[in-house]
């Protein structure tokens, strides 16, 4: 018995020591980083509606078609724009489609930050200031007792805002994304962008 009990706690610690040396030298064989991060621009089956291939390539596109128009391209100075969302038209309304709009925002911000400033909806701003400020509105009440004008808060020219629709049928879903700047002072739709692709309905 004593040595069957030596013989098994032996095998108990060999295992032990091969399964770590097997670690040690087969590292390169466990899934590395690139393996739970697949890129941007691949199709993953499970995945069903829109892909990230869509978001990055639709305001890619549609980023710069916005910086052509001449209400922003010939105006000497920024254009105060405000972000009024996604209006989620489709079959689909858990998507998270603001995301569209926050990739939107950072391309003009990053690359157009001289022609361009965004503002965020004034019941958010004010919300924001009193989080953060309180109800007295901590340094900026005193500061403009100064030189500094007391109402300093940049007033929105345009909304930026979303719609996205879609077309079940039993094999494939058409989806169309539509992206509007509206002249707040006169309602017009200055310019209108669109993104429309189909993909497989595979589950």
């Amino acid at each position: 018995m004593r040595y069957q009990v030596i013989t098994s706690n032996c095998f108990k610690i060999g295992t032990g020591v091969a399964l770590a040396a097997c670690l040690l030298l087969s590292g390169c064989s466990q899934p590395g980083y690139s393996a739970y991060r697949p890129g941007i621009s691949s199709f993953q089956p499970a995945d069903q509606g829109l892909q990230s291939r869509d978001l990055v390539d639709m305001t890619n596109r549609l980023a710069a078609d916005l910086l052509k128009i001449p209400a922003i391209a010939q105006n000497p100075n920024k254009v105060i724009i405000v972000m009024t969302g996604i209006d989620n038209k489709t079959s689909q309304p858990w998507q998270n489609d603001q995301i569209y709009l926050a990739r939107m925002r950072a391309l003009l911000n990053q690359y157009a930050n001289d022609r361009i400033a965004f503002v965020i909806q004034p019941q958010k701003l004010q919300q924001l200031q009193q989080q953060e400020l309180g109800s007295t509105g901590g340094g900026f009440e005193q500061s403009s007792r100064g030189q500094v004008p007391q109402n300093t808060r940049l007033i929105p020219q345009y909304a930026l805002k979303g719609v996205f629709y879609d077309l079940p049928n039993s094999a494939t879903t058409y989806y169309l994304c539509t992206f509007q700047l509206v002249n707040l002072q006169t309602g017009e739709v200055t310019w209108e962008g669109h993104y429309e692709t189909r993909t497989l309905n595979l589950y």
